[in-house]
């Protein structure tokens, strides 16, 4: 049995099963033989539920419920401050006793921008600014933003003229910032030059060039991981889950409902407030093939691949998941609460696993693969840049990138490290040094990753980190993608299909035309309409 068929047998045979958790709303579900009367009842239900506008985020479509949310500023809730306040992390001009005050020269002044915000990146930024104040007489004054705010607020800034002088961010944001004049690559090719191109990964270089040209300077990266339980798996004989049709055999498998509680195949973050609902799916549709758009700028998620991988998440997260919108948080405790055999995660976990005596029966999967012609093993990385912006002035900012490669960068990669795989791989005189100790900082329980998974496991999370495909961005269209990620497209679509608003085939229609809709210039539009399905 193929695996679309494998996947509709298994979804008719579920879908009483789902339907009574709530996944979608049950007249949806209900068999074409239900009386009109029901089909009445039910639809003035909803339209009474609705003038009593009693809970209006869960009646809104997740597009309205995201834009409302992101109107009053409240992502998901972080345990530190979304925005810190620019500290004085250095002190005033450095003194020389030996001149006359009045031909001190004032420092440079510096503001920066750095996409993390726990109390170990605070306190680490804090030692690195006054050191790189110590060594250059520059001040500089830095804000820690929470990821998800970052390009609402480096927006905002070029709206009043606010811009920092450097921002560090992810890749998906380098080339559309580049596009529309905020980043400078003139400074890159000059701090490029002064710390050694050719001491940075070459595919993150290749990553953050535009025609030839560096827009931004490759700082770390890490692997999405599937972590599974692997004592479950080995006692149901059941293989990895590291491609669609192990993935969806080992959900079903795992799946059951106990007296008040529910232990469920995978959970994954499907809330569509949340850059990572995109990344998995991403990554998902990569495995199989799917590209998003080409190098002529031509869609390409109509494809058979691309339905198909859609199909397949659909399918998996419908049937096996939890009711209801699922973050990185609720996966993270299912996991550690022993509530699901398969979650998508970052490498933070794997010191949580490390503390509490779970990393020994946890297997961990960086690569997926799909089940169709296209398919092929994939992996999926998320990767960190510094960007110097319009407001930059060169012979500081370039300063700043020399001592952050140079003198701070084993500082900042300790923080945190095993989600920190360096993308400057070492120095001119020793050429894998950064690299090379990777997986050697301690991480938990005084233990580094090397001690607590092995060798392998750390050659599997470190090599090739920056070398994992992107929607997109090698094929020049990393305007569109910046666009995507900015506005959570594919997020919110992803999550309306889940919650009932569409079925996977008028989902993969609605994903294109809010692509179309990025691209007002598009050149090859087509009018598609979804083949009727009963749903």
């Amino acid at each position: 049995m193929n695996g679309r068929k494998l996947l509709q047998t298994r979804f008719e045979k579920n879908t009483h099963r789902r339907c009574a958790q709530i996944r979608v709303p049950f007249y949806v579900c209900r068999p074409k033989s239900t009386h009109i009367a029901q089909i009445l009842g039910s639809i003035l239900f909803f339209l009474a539920l609705l003038l009593t506008a009693c809970q209006p985020a869960l009646l809104d479509p997740p597009r309205f419920a995201t834009a409302t949310a992101r109107s009053q500023i409240t992502p998901t809730a972080t345990a530190v401050p979304l925005i810190l306040p620019a500290p004085t992390a250095t002190p005033g001009g450095v003194q020389n006793p030996n001149s006359d005050n009045s031909l001190q020269q004032q420092n440079d002044q510096l503001t920066v921008w750095i996409n993390e915000t726990s109390p170990e990146h605070q306190a680490v930024m804090q030692t690195m600014m006054a050191e790189f104040h110590m060594q250059t007489g520059i001040d500089v004054a830095w804000q820690m933003i929470t990821p998800p705010l970052l390009p609402e607020l480096v927006n905002t800034a070029v709206l009043s003229g606010t811009l920092p002088d450097i921002i560090l961010h992810p890749i998906e944001y380098t080339a559309g910032w580049h596009e529309r004049g905020i980043l400078n690559a003139t400074i890159v090719e000059t701090a490029a030059a002064q710390i050694g191109r050719d001491t940075f990964d070459p595919a993150a270089l290749e990553l953050a060039s535009n025609n030839g040209t560096l827009v931004a300077l490759p700082s770390e990266g890490y692997k999405q991981l599937w972590l599974y339980r692997s004592d479950w798996y080995t006692d149901n004989n059941l293989a990895p889950p590291n491609n669609y049709n192990a993935m969806l055999r080992g959900a079903e498998s795992l799946f059951e409902r106990r007296t008040g509680e529910l232990i469920s195949g995978l959970v994954v973050p499907t809330e569509s407030n949340l850059v990572n609902t995109h990344r998995v799916f991403e990554q998902i549709a990569l495995a199989n093939g799917c590209d998003l758009i080409d190098t002529q700028g031509e869609i390409q998620f109509l494809e058979p691949a691309c339905r198909d991988a859609l199909d397949f998440y659909y399918a998996i997260i419908n049937q096996y998941s939890p009711p209801g919108v699922q973050t990185d948080i609720s996966a993270k405790n299912a996991f550690l609460d022993g509530r699901t055999g398969l979650i998508m995660t970052s490498p933070s976990l794997l010191t949580e696993l490390g503390a509490n005596d779970l990393a020994a029966n946890t297997g961990i999967i960086t690569a997926i693969n799909g089940d169709g012609a296209e398919a092929s093993p994939t992996e999926f990385s998320n990767l960190t840049y510094l960007g110097f912006t319009k407001e930059a002035e060169e012979a500081t900012a370039v300063a700043f990138a020399d001592y952050w490669f140079n003198n701070g960068y084993s500082q900042w990669l300790a923080v945190n490290s095993e989600r920190k795989v360096p993308l400057r791989l070492g120095t001119s005189d020793n050429p894998t040094q950064f690299i090379d100790n990777w997986g050697s900082t301690p991480v938990a329980n005084g233990q580094s990753l090397l001690e607590l998974f092995g060798p392998e496991v750390v050659a599997q999370l470190r090599d090739g980190v920056a070398a994992a495909p992107r929607w997109g961005v090698l094929e020049g269209q990393g305007v569109l993608i910046t666009e995507l990620y900015e506005k959570l497209t594919l997020s919110i679509v992803l999550q309306e299909m889940l919650s009932g608003y569409f079925n996977p085939a008028k989902t993969i229609f609605e994903a294109y035309n809010r692509l179309l809709d990025l691209m007002p210039n598009y050149q090859y539009p087509i009018s598609p309409s979804p083949t009727p399905l009963g749903n």
